[in-house]
């Protein structure tokens, strides 16, 4: 049976769209064959979208109350999205997905991805108007969080390149961006993590094309990266979005697999067994 997976899923009780509910039947009526929901950890006041403890804590008990309802339609497991700088999630869950959304400066937070506006902002103030600064900042920021944190994926590890599709900031060719992005991702698949390929910033508008980068995605492949094509689905409509692509791109690089999430763990199918 061929695999529809979708491991990067928000919902009403974050700032997705859809309430659980709607976003399993939207998965049955595409096919999913697996939804993981990965809600994000309360991290309050710092992110404003992550849940509440009240709401974290129903999120949990509605996530298992529909994995047992379903078990029978879809694989349904239970995970949070947990913010590098979010208080360690320790719970019973099936799986993390770690993401870096902050960054920290000396003293003060802050945000990487909240508008082409304050990314300049930030730029300008706290690395002088040094991209190359705020690029390096980020890797290293991914790689604390390797070191600090404990979780199976790595969410969206070029989120630093969010503004920058077209290279409005910097090119993504360049020796002294890629150095630390593969120096990363290096640290990533020595400790085992899974890279996903996220399309996300897709379906919000921000981009035309998934994370990571073409020239990234092959340096995973060539050096036997582990890979989950997410979509970080916040609306329902957008459950599937350019999973087909992903694909194509995946297989264009080099991988032969990606991880499927099963009740004994993570586990290595062949790309062919999977679809859009």
């Amino acid at each position: 049976m061929m695999n529809k997976q979708n491991l990067h899923t928000h919902t009403s009780y974050d700032h997705g769209k859809d309430n659980v509910e709607e976003m399993i039947q939207a998965a049955l009526n595409k096919g999913f064959t697996t939804l993981g929901f990965s809600g994000h950890g309360t991290n309050k006041p710092l992110a404003r979208t992550s849940m509440s403890a009240e709401n974290q804590a129903a999120y949990k008990k509605d996530i298992l109350e529909v994995k047992e309802k379903y078990k029978d339609q879809i694989h349904i497991f239970l995970g949070i999205e947990q913010d590098s700088m979010a208080p360690f999630e320790d719970e019973d869950l099936d799986y993390k997905i770690g993401s870096v959304h902050y960054m920290k400066q000396g003293d003060q937070i802050i945000p990487i991805d909240d508008s082409i506006a304050q990314f300049e902002q930030i730029r300008d103030d706290f690395y002088d108007g040094d991209i190359q600064k705020m690029v390096e900042g980020y890797y290293q920021s991914v790689e604390d969080m390797m070191d600090t944190q404990t979780f199976d994926i790595v969410g969206h590890v070029d989120l630093i390149s969010k503004f920058n599709e077209h290279e409005e900031y910097f090119p993504f060719e360049a020796d002294w961006y890629l150095e630390p992005a593969k120096k990363c991702i290096r640290k990533g698949i020595d400790m085992g993590k899974i890279f996903e390929m996220n399309t996300g910033a897709i379906a919000r508008k921000n981009r035309e094309t998934a994370y990571p980068s073409d020239a990234l995605l092959k340096y995973m492949a060539d050096h036997h990266a582990k890979l989950v094509i997410n979509t970080d689905c916040h609306d329902r409509n957008y459950l599937d979005c350019h999973i087909d692509e992903c694909l194509n791109r995946a297989k264009k690089a080099g991988f032969t697999h990606l991880m499927k999430l099963t009740d004994e763990g993570f586990i290595p199918e062949p790309i062919e067994n999977f679809s859009a």
